[in-house]
């Protein structure tokens, strides 16, 4: 299911179960753990026109149907606050998953071969951490704001890396 909601700066692509409260963290049955998470997910980056992933999202929307894919989300447009001239596609899947995931993606013409963990992301999205920092730089924030950007931050990510025992819980977007 394609989720198009123009106010969001990211298209989702989830399976209709994710609106009752269904989670796309799961591996064999089983929700996984912040530990879990930082340990196994992560995503394939695929970088494109926003029209290509457009395309793209509308041939691999059949493969989130059935659950292959666990979730997709791509810009609406580049990020070019944090350095990046193109929008990006993260196809999200467990580690283990991931051979068979990029040759589903290689099959519809993905040529670029980019794996990120979300430990990863999550440690880029911490206070200095390269994304936090470059999006910070980015805004006109005083002091005191992105000190208090870099807290939320902090408490945000970190508290996964503190609780890794913990049901994983997604954030909004």
């Amino acid at each position: 299911m394609i989720q198009d909601n123009p106010e969001s700066k990211f298209i989702f692509i989830f399976h209709p179960k994710i609106l009752i409260g269904k989670k796309y963290t799961v591996r064999n049955g089983k929700e996984m753990t912040n530990g879990e998470v930082l340990q196994y997910w992560g995503k394939w980056i695929v970088l494109g026109e926003k029209s290509w992933l457009d395309k793209l999202a509308i041939k691999l929307d059949p493969l989130v149907e059935s659950k292959e894919i666990p979730v997709i989300k791509y810009d609406r447009e580049p990020s070019v606050n944090l350095g990046i001239d193109e929008c990006v596609m993260m196809v999200y899947c467990d580690r283990r998953d991931r051979d068979r995931i990029w040759q589903i993606l290689s099959r519809f013409g993905v040529k670029l071969k980019a794996w990120v963990t979300e430990k990863e992301t999550m440690e880029m999205w911490l206070p200095g951490g390269l994304l936090l920092e470059r999006w910070i730089a980015s805004k006109d924030f005083d002091e005191f704001t992105q000190n208090a950007v870099r807290e939320d931050a902090q408490a945000r990510m970190g508290y996964l890396f503190d609780h890794p025992d913990e049901i994983f819980v997604p954030w909004e977007q």
